[in-house]
């Protein structure tokens, strides 16, 4: 049976969800600074990191937890808007933040400290740094010139399914259809080689975009059996991905081999954890401070590793390990701190009216120019018919049998042979089933049998 909820639920800002998402960055954030292998360590983290570290291992795996996030949060902004406006209030609110990082992170990468891509075994060149102001630089194998944007491509495709989502219309029909079926066809187009297909799809992380834009569904219109069966559907297809590839992952970036039941277990926290701070009581806490750690975790999560491997490679041998790894996390808490109040809040507004004034402008020059052509087409018909005004369309009337003209015969006078019967009174009084005119005209003789069998005329 399912719980009806009210729209002010749905309305209501999540402020858990915001705090949520800044435990997933700074999950990631550990992971690169105490377990990874990296440049600012010149290697496997230190032995005085290893306690930490070795947990800090499973802090990858916040990066499936942001995108149960965005499959939540995304449905949420996309439900009864326009494209346009959700285009333009994604571009506003990536991009402006992104250039400045991926512009800093250049310079720190090709001029400040070259030894970073030499680590990583990434080679840069100046048509991949461009490229990598794009977003898409992905889809080129270009590689990143930051390790976390990786993520930034798989979302850049999740907003353009969510957009053509858009364009077909949102139900809610049509959201449990695409949340079944999604998983199963990405996997389906993997395993058959339908490349492009699987591209766009993502068959490794779309049971996480998938589930959480069920558990918004479940947020947005109450708890039924057959969506949460939806969600245990993700789940399952979640854990069969992470702890098929996670494992070996992690392995190869730490020094630790990790654990496939704790990796299972993350992974179905991943889904739990949206639903804990979405669907219970919990969703009703509410704080100034949580908006401004929701408003962090993008721009932490877009300067962290280079710049903190940096700092960490500057001051590891004066301050210690930990000392690195404090001084590090602060730095880039700063640097997202100035970027959000320096760029995103001036900027992002700018950029998405920008955006939202191109493709206005774009659809009204499209209307315009249909208008134009219908009435160029409507003033060329006018102007025909000006020039041949009553002017009949000759037709060349051809026998079916021998094909020669057929002879045109002269039409009956109807007024000599008509047989003029007295009309009955009902129908002078226009009541009648035929009318108050009507008269009988004399009969036909029968065509030839062979033209009612094969619809020619006898000669």
């Amino acid at each position: 049976m399912r719980t009806t909820v009210t729209s002010a639920r749905t309305e209501r800002r999540l402020g858990m969800l915001d705090v949520l998402r800044l435990f997933a960055a700074v999950a990631v954030v550990a992971f690169h600074y105490t377990a990874r292998h990296s440049p600012g360590w010149d290697g496997a983290a230190p032995e005085e990191l290893a306690g930490v570290g070795q947990w800090a291992s499973y802090g990858r795996m916040g990066v499936p937890l942001f995108f149960v996030i965005s499959g939540f949060v995304l449905l949420m902004s996309a439900w009864g808007r326009d494209v346009r406006g959700f285009v333009a209030s994604r571009v506003g609110r990536l991009f402006p933040a992104y250039w400045v990082a991926v512009a800093l992170s250049l310079v720190l990468v090709l001029f400040i400290w070259p030894e970073n891509p030499a680590f990583l075994g990434h080679e840069i060149s100046k048509a991949g740094a461009l490229l990598n102001f794009t977003m898409v630089q992905g889809a080129f194998g270009v590689p990143d010139v930051d390790g976390p944007y990786w993520t930034l491509w798989y979302e850049a495709r999740f907003y353009l399914l969510i957009a053509v989502f858009m364009h077909l219309g949102i139900t809610r029909n049509r959201v449990l259809a695409v949340c079944a079926l999604w998983p199963v066809v990405g996997a389906l187009a993997s395993a058959n080689g339908a490349g492009l297909v699987s591209t766009l799809l993502m068959p490794d992380y779309a049971p996480f975009f998938a589930g959480g834009m069920l558990l918004y569904l479940i947020h947005r219109d109450g708890h039924d059996l057959g969506t949460w069966l939806l969600v245990g559907l993700q789940v399952t297809i979640a854990v069969n991905f992470t702890t098929g590839v996670y494992p070996g992952i992690l392995s190869a970036e730490t020094p630790w081999v990790p654990s496939t039941t704790v990796i299972a277990a993350i992974c179905v926290a991943c889904f739990g954890l949206v639903a804990l701070v979405t669907l219970t009581r919990v969703a009703s806490r509410s704080a100034g401070w949580m908006t401004v750690a929701g408003a962090l975790t993008y721009p932490v999560y877009l300067v962290h590793e280079n710049l903190g491997w940096w700092v960490i490679h500057l001051v590891r041998d004066r301050v210690g390990p930990w000392g690195a790894v404090a001084l590090a996390t602060v730095v880039a808490f700063a640097a997202a701190t100035l970027l959000h109040h320096l760029v995103e809040k001036p900027f992002g507004p700018r950029l998405r009216k920008a955006t939202l004034r191109m493709l206005s402008q774009s659809e009204g020059g499209r209307a315009s120019d249909d208008g134009r052509d219908g009435a160029h087409r409507a003033g060329r018909g006018r102007a025909a018919d000006r020039r041949t005004p009553g002017i009949p369309v000759p037709t060349d009337v051809r026998s079916a049998a021998d094909d020669r003209p057929s002879a045109v015969r002269h039409p009956v006078d109807t007024a000599r042979h008509t047989e003029r019967r007295p009309t009955p009174r009902a129908d002078r009084d226009g009541s009648g089933l035929l009318g108050p005119s009507t008269v009988a005209l004399p009969e036909e003789r029968p065509e030839p049998r062979g033209a009612l069998l094969t619809g020619q005329q006898q000669n």
